[in-house]
Order: C-alpha cells, then structure tokens, then sequence
C-alpha cells in the first residue's frame, strides 16, 4: 500500500480510502452493498489487512446509520484508523434549517462523534459544498473553533454530487484553510480535476485532491456491459445513457492498461488516478471483501511513464471518440 501527504494537515494516508455510502442500505443513491454490521465489519477487516487506513463516511448516509455501523465496528481499534465524516446542508424553513449555520455545524459535527463513538474526527468535510457555504465567513470560523476544540483535526471539501462545482473547488483551495477537496475525477473524465491540480496550492502540497468516481459509474470495472438497465435508487442510474455509451467507447481504448500488466480493469482505474501527484487518495465503491481486496492491490501496480503519456494522449484526442453527449460541469455560481 501507497501512503502520501493529505495536504498540510499532517495526516498520512493510504491511496486507497473505503467509502461507507453502502453501509446501511438505506441511502437511496447507493449500491446494494454492506447493510448490516457483519458485511461492514469484513470489508473494515479487509481494508486494515491490505493497509488502508483511511475510511470515509457522512451524516446523511442512510440517515446517519453508516457512521454508526463505522464506529461499531471499529470499536476497540479506532487507533488503527483515520476517519473522515461530512456536514451535509440541511433543507427546510427554519433559521437553521436552511444552509450550513453555526448551530447547524456544531450539532451536525457533535452528532457524527456520538454516532461513531469517537471524540474526534480526523477529516472534516462539508458535503455537497455549495458557493454561499465556501464565502460564508461565520461557517468557517465555526469550522476553526471545532478545530480548536480538539473535534476536528483537519478540514475539507466534498464537490457533487454529479460532475463539475468548478468555482466552489477554486475558491475552497484559494481562500479556505482546507487539505483536501474531494471531486469527481477518472481516467475518462478528468475535467475539472485537473483545473484543480494546477492551482499553486495543490501543486506545492497544502491541499490535496481525492478523487470520487473512479471507475466512471463501473464503465471502467467490468461489472456493467453497455445493456444493463440500472433498478431505481442506484446512483448511475442517474448518468445519461449516451454519456455511457461514450465512456464505454472510451474504455475500450485503454485495453494497454490492463491486457499483459497483471492489473484488473478496476485496478488499471485505480492506477491511472494515482499517476497525477495531486491525487492523494481514491475512494471506489466497494460492495464486499473481494472489491476491498481487489482494489486495494492497485497502488502495488503504478503506471509506467510510457503508459502515463499514452494516456495522456489518448486524453487530449478524447480517445478518439466522438461524444454523443456533452456533459456539463454543474455549478451554484
């Protein structure tokens, strides 16, 4: 397992992370996936065995229940982990129903410990991050005082949930005392990841990104062909079919990272994310043990430089496809 530098915050973390969006069952975006303890405590066993030490949930994942069933099966050894939890902006009419207010943060934050059973949250991210939230003063200085209590260790952004958030990522690392922002970023769709990359606080190291996505909704994992039809509630059945289409199209072109290379198509994935040094972690979707153990593995299989600038080739050719459809970058601004 690869570790690296999460920005400045002094945190060192695997390049892979376990995202819990599964845990529970009950997220209406997820998976099927771990929603019991015992299928969340194997994919947890598996993920500390392979050296992953960072784990990833949010307030909202099934109404809370993940970062439940995260800290209970993480009790008695949540020294072996980092973990990393999200405010997510509540909706309605009340003062503090609408937005990320002071009294909505403090809350949110001080039920996620109690859920996990912890003290402290080693990464703190604000979910879905729209403009109003980055400009809002008063929400960060909320943020700091939870830092200085000693609740939070680190601070971050989560772009999303579809692709885009331009503005918000820009401003986030320009004027917000953040290590991480974690985006939609993969090996077909690297706009606007790679925006971010070139921003002088990510090229020097202060902020790290984490890319979300990483196997373009399973065009680049093998478990979908171009004809599966996705049940309602599962999250790529929200991408538009001829955006598919197009990936696959795209997938098909990069056969050279995984035929005679001894990777899998998903690690192959994995890899080509972790060739860009502003990328410190990646957070697949995992559904069980055997893709914890399968992507796990992939940072023991870097690219090559040869691999690297064909990629980048075939990147700047948009790998020779003509898009069917254009995906617009979504934005607040």
């Amino acid at each position: 397992m690869d570790y690296r530098q999460l920005g400045r915050s002094g945190l060192r973390v695997s390049s892979l992370t376990l995202g819990t969006m599964t845990f529970g069952g009950r997220d209406k975006f997820a998976q099927v996936g771990a929603t019991d303890l015992e299928g969340a405590t194997r994919q947890i066993d598996m993920c500390l065995d392979a050296g992953v030490n960072l784990i990833d949930t949010a307030d909202v994942y099934s109404g809370g229940l993940s970062e439940e069933i995260v800290g209970r099966a993480l009790r008695g050894r949540r020294d072996r982990v980092l973990l990393a939890t999200k405010a997510r902006m509540p909706m309605g009419d009340g003062p503090n129903d609408a937005g990320l207010s002071r009294h909505h943060l403090i809350r949110s934050c001080e039920a996620s410990l109690r859920r996990m059973g912890t003290d402290y949250v080693d990464l703190y991210q604000l979910h879905n991050c729209r403009i109003d939230a980055v400009r809002d003063d008063a929400l960060w200085e909320t943020l700091d005082a939870l830092v200085a209590e000693g609740k939070i260790r680190a601070l971050g952004v989560a772009l999303g949930p579809a692709i885009g958030w331009v503005e918000e990522g820009l401003e986030s690392i320009r004027d917000r005392d953040i290590c991480s922002l974690q985006t939609v970023f993969n090996v077909l769709e690297q706009e606007p990841g790679l925006t971010f990359a070139r921003e002088p606080k990510v090229a020097d190291g202060t902020v790290s990104l984490m890319s979300r996505v990483p196997h373009a909704s399973d065009t680049l994992s093998t478990k979908i062909t171009p004809d599966t039809v996705f049940p309602p509630g599962d999250h790529r059945a929200h991408r538009n079919r001829e955006n598919m289409l197009d990936n696959f199209d795209k997938a098909d072109t990069l056969a050279f990272l995984w035929q005679g290379t001894g990777r899998t198509v998903g690690q192959a994935a994995i890899a080509g994310i972790l060739a860009n040094p502003a990328f410190t972690t990646v957070l697949p979707t995992c559904v069980n043990v055997e893709d914890v153990r399968e992507y796990s593995a992939a940072s023991d299989m870097p690219l090559t430089a040869d691999e690297i600038a064909h990629l980048d080739e075939l990147w700047d050719d948009n790998f020779g496809v003509t898009n069917r459809y254009e995906m617009p970058l979504k934005s607040s601004v």
